[in-house]
């Protein structure tokens, strides 16, 4: 036997051996789900919070693959949105404007089958300090794509 074909024998054993360890070390984190779900555009709908009552509330988003931003507003005011989408839910946070603090929460944008409406039901809490009031917030509710 040669050299070269000890070295090829060698190099097919190594490559096998390779391919069934399944995994090349690093993190052990897996991968985020993809989105499955586009929540670009308006939402609006009936939300209660534990500082105001119920409200009409909306969402303009705009969702780049996972990430999302926009704005929120309702009756007692506006902010700005950020998050990310994994699947068919999204994780946000709501800077209310003119004050100190965010929002945190979740969204999860089930498609109705007969007439292809999404809705998000969403639940929120935390945090906020405007004109020096610092408000304890959290709310649940369920916008409707416009």
């Amino acid at each position: 036997m040669n050299v070269v074909n000890l070295l090829r024998g060698g190099v097919i054993l190594l490559a096998l051996g390779i391919a069934g360890c399944g995994g090349g070390g690093g993190g052990s984190s897996a991968p985020a789900t993809p989105p499955s779900v586009d929540i670009t555009g308006t939402w609006r709908g009936s939300v209660t919070e534990t500082a105001f009552g119920t409200s009409t509330q909306s969402l303009n988003a705009v969702q780049t693959r996972a990430s999302v931003t926009g704005t929120y507003s309702s009756i007692n005011g506006t902010g700005s949105a950020t998050g990310s989408v994994s699947g068919n839910t999204l994780s946000f946070t709501i800077s209310p404007t003119g004050c100190t603090g965010t929002l945190s929460g979740t969204g999860t944008v089930t498609t109705n089958a007969t007439t292809g409406q999404q809705n998000m039901a969403i639940s929120f809490s935390g945090t906020y300090v405007c004109s020096g009031t610092t408000i304890n917030d959290s709310g649940t509710g369920n916008l409707i794509k416009q």
